[in-house]
C-alpha cells in the first residue's frame, strides 16, 4: 500500500474547460493533490487567469489556448503538453455547452454546436490522449456526464443525447482502453451554478424548485468535484473503470421526473 494513494505529485493533468466553474474547481482539486494542471479553453486570458490563481495558492499550473472542436488540431495540442511537461497522465474532458430550446424549435445549428463540443470533441480528446498515455503504460481519463445522461428534462434535445453519449462512451473507452491500463471514467455533476446555467439560477423562484429537488438541500460547488475528480485521477481508483460517479446532493436518487415551474416557490 502506497502512503498516500490520493497523492498526484509528478503527475501531468489537462483540464479541457478549465477557466471557469466546474472545470476551475477540479483543476485546483488536482492541483491541490500534486499535480501539474494544464488548463486549456478557447479564451487564452481565462485560462491564464485561473492558472495563475492556482500558482497563488501553491499549485503548478498553465493556462493554454485550444479549441477542442478543431479536431485536425488536437494531436499537435498534445503532443506540445508532451513536449513541454515530459508527460501526460490525466485528462478531464470538461469542455461543454447547452442550447435550452424546445424540441419543436431546435435547428440544426443548435444540435451540432452541442454534439460537436460534447460528445464529438470529448471522443477524439480521448483518442488523442490514450495514443500518448498507451506509450507511457497508462493513465486516467476523466470525462464530464451529467444528471441529464440518466434522465430526461425539458428544453434539453441535444443537451441530453449528449450527455447520454458521454456515459456510453466512458463505458466504451474503458472497455477498449483497459489492456493499455488506461481508466475511464465520468463525473454526472448535478445541479451546479455555472456560467452555463447562471441564468436559470437568477430567476429565484426557480432556483428555490430546484434545490428543493436536492436531499443535501443545497446546489453544488465548483469545489464539490475536487475530490471525484482526484480520486478518479489517483492511484485509489486504479481498478475502477467505465463507471460514471454523480456528484448531485443525493438529487438522482430521489428524482422525480416533472418540469419546474418558473413561478414555483
Amino acid at each position: 500500500m502506497v502512503a498516500n494513494p490520493f497523492d498526484l505529485s509528478g503527475k501531468v493533468a489537462v483540464v479541457t474547460g478549465g477557466g471557469t466553474g466546474l472545470g476551475k474547481g477540479m483543476a485546483a482539486g488536482l492541483a491541490g493533490a500534486g499535480a501539474m494542471v494544464v488548463l486549456a479553453g478557447r479564451r487564452r486570458d481565462v485560462v491564464e487567469s485561473a492558472a495563475a490563481d492556482i500558482r497563488a495558492t501553491g499549485g503548478t499550473a498553465e493556462g493554454v489556448f485550444v479549441d477542442v472542436t478543431r479536431i485536425q488540431g488536437l494531436p499537435a495540442f498534445f503532443d506540445g503538453i508532451l513536449d513541454r511537461h515530459g508527460g501526460l497522465d490525466i485528462l478531464v474532458n470538461n469542455a461543454g455547452t447547452n442550447r435550452r430550446n424546445p424540441a419543436l424549435e431546435y435547428t440544426e445549428q443548435d444540435w451540432d454546436t452541442v454534439v460537436n463540443l460534447n460528445l464529438k470533441a470529448v471522443f477524439f480528446c480521448c483518442q488523442a490522449a490514450a495514443r500518448i498515455m498507451k506509450e507511457r503504460g497508462g493513465g486516467k481519463i476523466i470525462n464530464t456526464a451529467s444528471l441529464s445522461s440518466a434522465i430526461a428534462s425539458t428544453n434539453q434535445s441535444a443537451y441530453s443525447p449528449s450527455k447520454a453519449g458521454v456515459r456510453m462512451l466512458t463505458m466504451q473507452l474503458a472497455l477498449e482502453l483497459a489492456p493499455y491500463r488506461i481508466n475511464v471514467n465520468a463525473i454526472g455533476p448535478g445541479w451546479f451554478r455555472t456560467p452555463l446555467n447562471d441564468d436559470l439560477f437568477r430567476n429565484e423562484a426557480w432556483a428555490r424548485g430546484a434545490t428543493a429537488l436536492i436531499p443535501w438541500g443545497r446546489t453544488g460547488t465548483p469545489e464539490d468535484l475536487a475530490g471525484a475528480a482526484v480520486f478518479l485521477a489517483s492511484r485509489a481508483s486504479d481498478y475502477v473503470t467505465g463507471q460514471v460517479i454523480y456528484v448531485d446532493g443525493g438529487m438522482l436518487a430521489g428524482y422525480k421526473v416533472r418540469p419546474i415551474a418558473a413561478d414555483e416557490t
